[in-house]
């Protein structure tokens, strides 16, 4: 994929987990775990400015994703730990975006004809669905609408419900009010 298309996928496998921390009431949070996922689903193709990697190399492949994901963990519950954004979540749920950025890229090349070598170092054997060109237009645009989509579906059924912060801020009030009229 192309990176506009690299972005879309992430959006659109990134929005459940965005409704989720919304749903809890982690507004800051479920930005900064797109943010996060966004940037690391473009990090894998950094190889191609990098003297040295080849692309579709070890940047492609499971063991960054691993990487990718400690680093997100100790990043952000080490600087914030206590913040309302990611770094205020555990450390699993911080790993697990980092992992999920980077295996967000994976998919995207792994249903080109090109595929990855997923496994490396510990296999050399090229994975590919080899579903669609990753330079198909149609394609990458798909993605991006397809990702667009799913971030305003998400967005509008998490703004409409009560969230866990909602909840009790709704408690909270009619105690003051009760109290007030004793």
């Amino acid at each position: 994929m192309y990176p506009p298309g690299h972005v879309g996928l992430t959006a659109l496998l990134f929005a459940p987990v965005v409704c989720w921390f919304r749903l809890r009431g982690r507004r800051e949070a479920a930005r900064e775990c797109l943010q996060v996922g966004v940037a690391l689903s473009l990090l894998p193709d950094a190889d191609k400015l990098l003297p040295g990697l080849v692309h579709r190399g070890i940047t492609h492949t499971l063991l960054a994703a691993v990487v990718a994901g400690a680093l997100v963990a100790v990043g952000f519950r080490l600087a914030r730990p206590h913040s309302p954004g990611l770094g205020g979540e555990s450390t699993v749920v911080c790993y697990l975006v980092g992992v999920a950025g980077v295996v967000s890229h994976l998919v995207g090349d792994i249903i080109t004809p090109m595929g990855i070598r997923l496994l490396f170092p510990g296999s050399r054997t090229v994975y590919s669905l080899d579903v669609v060109r990753a330079s198909s237009p149609t394609a990458n645009m798909l993605l991006v609408v397809g990702g667009t989509a799913a971030l305003l579906c998400t967005y509008s059924v998490s703004a409409s419900g009560p969230t866990v912060d909602d909840t009790t801020a709704d408690e909270s009030a009619a105690g003051r009010a009760l109290s007030s009229r004793r």
